[in-house]
């Protein structure tokens, strides 16, 4: 995931999560979007985590 495509799905996200908040969805819709969000939440979590690594080997390189 690049981070045009973690933009979008952050937006996605929070689109995800008015609709759920909003609670005038089917619970068979409901789910749908849950385990969408749950997949998207797990690929920014993903570049989140490599973004860090990558901070993190800066820094140790910076302080050699």
């Amino acid at each position: 995931m690049k981070r045009a495509d973690y933009e979008k799905a952050v937006k996605r996200l929070e689109e995800i999560v008015e609709k759920l908040e909003e609670g005038n969805i089917s619970l068979d819709e409901a789910m749908k979007l849950f385990d969408e969000g749950t997949k998207l939440t797990a690929g920014c979590y993903d570049i989140l985590k490599k973004a860090e690594q990558k901070i993190t080997d800066i820094n140790d390189l910076e302080t050699v």
